[in-house]
């Protein structure tokens, strides 16, 4: 029987149904690099939510086939290295994307509104506003730029739209016409979408060629007074360059639930009060963690009985 290492904690009904065809081993804590390595020799798979897997791990790791990410992302896995060992790795294109694009459209509100800005007034005991208060923006009639129109960024363009905003977005690889029109969306090159934005949301995956795409330069061709909204991948922002262009009144806010050395928040952002923090939980729902974890599993499973999973993200070791 194949031996599947979940290297976090997982409600047994995710797992269950496939226990008279797998042999599965739930840890108690979500595990270490270090405790990875350890534990993960003997098993066919190895199960992450966002855990490092390191290419100690998977040298460690004598009969793995596969790993599965709890995320569409998958830079915690040193996917390249397991490449030329052969093994898999899977993600979770699908059970994200209704709830991340939720918590942008909400990152958005709380930022645009001045949510996080009036709550902290209240409970220092001052009520009411400025009668011409510079915190808030109206969302409707607003123009939005979604930075990747992928599936994600699909969804958002529809709830953003729902809230009377005008959507125009940028994505490397161009939507067809008929994509466009179903949408109602117009496209735009990243330089006149950074200059015609009231809000830009952030959709797009980490790769070398974006790392700090946002940064000291990107933030003064921007609207004056947009906001910005980071759901993806925190290393797309360059943190210390949003710092400064939120202090000097270059954007109006910001919205961000990923970050650039995950735990870790710059500083900077912490004591600003135009900026609105999430600790990477966009998909934090329950269900949809469930959803994600079987989607990831399946992939898996999949794998290990010889088939061709879509959510194979190297699909040339199958």
């Amino acid at each position: 029987m194949k031996q599947i290492l979940f290297a976090y904690p997982l409600p047994a009904e995710c797992y269950e149904p496939y226990q008279n065809e797998f042999s599965f081993t739930v840890s108690d804590h979500i595990l270490t690099p270090e405790e990875i390595a350890e534990r993960v020799p003997g098993f066919d798979a190895c199960m992450v939510a966002g855990n490092i897997v390191t290419p100690a791990a998977i040298d460690r790791g004598d009969k793995l086939k596969a790993i599965g990410n709890l995320g569409v992302g998958y830079d915690n896995i040193d996917w390249q290295y397991a490449t030329k060992k052969g093994i898999a790795v899977v993600n979770t294109p699908t059970q994200v994307t209704e709830t991340t694009a939720e918590h942008a459209v909400a990152l958005m509100m709380a930022t645009m509104r001045g949510v996080l800005h009036f709550d902290r007034q209240l409970r220092a005991g001052q009520w009411g506003a400025d009668l011409f208060p510079k915190e808030n923006m109206e969302l409707h009639g607003k123009t939005l730029g979604i930075m990747g129109f992928g599936r994600i960024g699909k969804f958002v363009c529809k709830k953003a739209q729902g809230l009377g905003m005008n959507v125009v977005y940028y994505d490397a690889f161009r939507a067809t016409p008929e994509i466009e029109k179903e949408y109602d969306v117009t496209y735009l090159e990243m330089d006149e979408l950074l200059k015609v934005s009231d809000c830009i949301t952030l959709h797009i995956p980490y790769t070398p060629e974006n790392h700090h795409l946002f940064n000291k330069e990107t933030f003064a061709k921007m609207k004056p007074g947009a906001y910005l909204i980071n759901a993806a991948r925190g290393p797309v922002v360059d943190e210390a360059a949003l710092v400064e262009a939120l202090k000097d009144g270059t954007l109006g806010g910001a919205g961000l639930d990923v970050f650039e050395e995950e735990p870790k928040v710059h500083p900077g952002l912490l004591e600003l009060d135009n900026v609105v923090l999430t600790p990477h939980i966009a998909s934090a729902i329950r269900q949809t963690r469930m959803n994600m974890a079987t989607e990831s599993l399946s992939g898996v499973m999949g794998v290990l009985r010889g088939e061709k999973p879509v959510n194979v993200i190297n699909k040339q070791v199958l």
